[in-house]
Parts: structure tokens; sequence; C-alpha cells
């Protein structure tokens, strides 16, 4: 049988890679909330995953897909992200270096009709990278993201997630935005024995206990402290004035000494 003309035609370009795209995607993307801009980089990155197997694109990679700059790409996927239609997700390389990549998980479960979005906005917010980042309000450098990795390492500390995101509430509450600082916190914790989420309850109040058990003894050391050197003040310018007597009129008083 003999090809048709057409076919001929675009043969070579038919024969080019092809992207699958949910017709649902198609025809409610506006009812999402997904604007037009947004709706082509949603697009390359699905192309991106489907042809090259991976959606790791900076947001210069993405600019350059869609003709947006950089800016306008980071502004739409924060847009994105906050709505819960798309993720950040993190993993390591097989080189063991920290990688990104963005997550449409959450945009397929928008368009099967759950969650909502502020539920899946919580569930992705939950990964500890993306909660230091949001906490110190900056991207974490590369020593950070070792350092994170450490903690929830079995050759570093070897921290459950939960314990981690604890400790980093711990420096936030103390306003102690230092990765020194929750280094000392986790330590604290893996010294007294703290496994469980119980463990860490039971210690914070034993250390509650300790405090408010210490206050009634500073209070009193102070009162003390203060009527000492009320005492002290008192007697300062009496013994002022008998020694300023004793030098100027010494002579006077061996004369005439008091009775």
């Amino acid at each position: 049988m003999k090809p048709s003309a057409r076919h001929t035609t675009y043969g070579d370009f038919l024969s080019t890679p092809f992207v699958s795209v949910p017709y649902d995607l198609l025809s409610s993307y506006a009812n999402l909330g997904i604007h037009a801009h947004e709706m082509v980089m949603l697009l390359q990155i699905l192309a991106n995953g489907q042809v090259h197997g991976t959606t790791e694109l900076s947001a210069q990679e993405v600019g350059d897909l869609c003709g947006m700059s950089s800016k306008e790409v980071l502004f739409a996927v924060e847009r994105l992200v906050h709505e819960g239609l798309l993720g950040i997700g993190e993993r390591w390389d097989d080189s063991g270096a920290h990688v990104t990549y963005f997550d449409l998980q959450p945009l397929w479960e928008r368009l099967r009709g759950k969650p909502t979005p502020q539920e899946q906005s919580k569930t992705w917010r939950t990964e500890p990278f993306t909660m230091f980042e949001e906490e110190f309000g900056r991207p974490l450098s590369a020593l950070e993201c070792e350092q994170l990795r450490t903690w929830l390492s079995q050759d570093g500390y070897g921290c459950p997630e939960w314990m981690v995101v604890e400790a980093l509430r711990e420096a936030v509450l103390a306003n102690k935005y230092s990765f020194k600082y929750i280094d000392r916190v986790l330590f604290d914790w893996q010294r007294n024995q703290v496994r469980s989420r119980q463990d860490l309850e039971q210690y914070r109040q034993q250390y509650r206990d300790r405090i408010r058990d210490t206050q009634p003894k500073k209070r009193n050391e102070t009162q003390s402290a203060t009527h000492q050197n009320k005492r002290s003040t008192e007697r300062k310018p009496q013994e002022k004035a008998t020694a300023s007597r004793d030098e100027r009129y010494a002579n006077f008083y061996q004369l005439f000494p008091e009775n």
C-alpha cells in the first residue's frame, strides 16, 4: 500500500518524541486557577520528565524553555506551590549530592479533586530541607545541606525527621537561627536518651521542673544579696564619716575623748 503524501511529508516530524498530556488538565487548568504562562511552564516540566526522565530543572532552564526570565519562573513556582498545585522534592543522587526536582503529584491530586490546597501545601512543607529554608528565610548552603544529611544519616546522629524538625523549632523559639545551636540541641537529646516523642516530652517536662525548682532559690539569693548590699550601703556613710572624723580631728578627740 502506497503511503499517503501527508504521511511521507511529515514522517521525520512524527518520528520525534511525543508527550502525553491529560485532557482533564488542558480542559480545566483555568478552573484550577492556573494562568496561561504557568500552564506552559507545567507542560515543559511534564515534557522534560517524559522525554528526558527527570524534572531536575533550574529556574534558568525552565525560563529558556518557556521564554520567561528566571525571576518570572521563581514567582510562578512560588505561587503554584503556595496554591498546592506544584511540589518541590528533595533527594540525593548517586554521588551523594543534594538535588531538588519539580513534583507534579500535587497537580494530579487536584485534578482528582483532593486534597485541598491548604492540605497539600502543608504536606510538602513538612520536608526538612524545605522547612529549614522557610524558617531561615534563604536557601541552604552546600555545607548546611551536608550537615542536615549528617543528622539524618546513620553515620551521624541517625535522627528521625520529626526530631530534626523539633530541634529546628527549638532554635526558632529561642531566636537562634544557627546550625551550631541545633546541633547542640540534638546532641543533648541524644545524650539524654531521647528516642521517641514521648521521651522528648518527658525530657522537656523535667527541664521545666528543674527551672521551676531553681527559681525560688535564685529569688532568695537575689533578695539576700540585695539586703546585704543595702546594709553595706547604710554602713558606708557612717564608716566614711568616722574615718573622716578620725583623720581631720584626731588631735581634738585625743584631748576630748567621747564618753
